[in-house]
C-alpha cells in the first residue's frame, strides 16, 4: 500500500460564501426570551396601573382580635335575632334601605341604634354611611343615594341593650 503525496491530486473543498446552515437557531431563543420579557412587562404595567389601593387597615390589630370576633359571632348566633334586610331601588343609584328586627321569639326589637354602610368593594372614596331611624313595628329605614351603580357591600351594625348584631351582604344597585 502506497500513499500518494502528490498534492496535485487533491481537490480543495469549495469555499462557502454566506452563513452556515442553522445560523438562526440561537436567535430563535433570543426572540423567545424577548417575547416573554415583553409580555411580563405589559402585565406588570397593567398590574401597577390598575391597583386601587384597597387594603385592610390595621390588619395586625384585627388579627389579634380574631378570638374576640369569634366569641362575638357565637353570642350573636345564640341570641337568634331575625333581621330582615330589604333594599328597594326607587330610581337609578337611589333607594330605600329597610330593616325589620325581631328577637328569637319573634318579638319586635325597638330602642336599637342601627347603622348601615354601603362600601364599594373595588375602589375607595365612594362609601356611604347612614343611621337608620326607628319607624315603628320593629322597622328601621332611610333613603340612600349612591354615587355609582354596581356591586356594594352592605354592612349593618345594630346596638341594643340585649346585645349587638352585625352582618354583611353583597347587593347590586342599578
Amino acid at each position: 500500500m502506497t500513499l500518494s503525496t502528490d498534492a496535485g491530486n487533491r481537490r480543495n473543498p469549495p469555499r462557502r460564501t454566506g452563513r452556515q446552515p442553522g445560523w438562526y437557531i440561537p436567535w430563535i431563543f433570543v426572540a423567545g426570551f424577548a417575547v416573554v420579557i415583553a409580555v411580563n412587562g405589559v402585565m406588570l404595567h397593567f398590574a401597577f396601573s390598575s391597583w386601587t389601593g384597597v387594603q385592610t387597615e390595621q390588619h395586625f390589630m384585627k388579627g389579634l382580635k380574631y378570638n374576640q370576633d369569634l366569641a362575638g359571632a357565637r353570642a350573636q348566633a345564640e341570641r337568634g335575632w331575625k333581621v330582615a334586610t330589604e333594599f328597594t331601588g326607587t330610581e337609578p343609584q337611589k333607594g330605600i334601605l329597610a330593616l325589620t328586627l325581631r328577637d328569637k321569639h319573634g318579638n319586635l326589637l325597638k330602642d336599637a341604634e342601627v347603622k348601615a354602610a354601603f362600601i364599594r368593594p373595588t375602589s375607595e372614596g365612594h362609601d356611604v354611611r347612614l343611621d337608620l331611624p326607628y319607624l315603628g313595628e320593629g322597622r328601621f329605614a332611610a333613603p340612600v343615594s349612591l354615587p355609582l351603580a354596581g356591586q356594594w357591600d352592605l354592612r349593618v351594625e345594630i346596638h341594643h341593650a340585649t346585645g349587638d348584631y352585625q352582618d354583611e351582604q353583597r347587593i347590586f344597585v342599578k
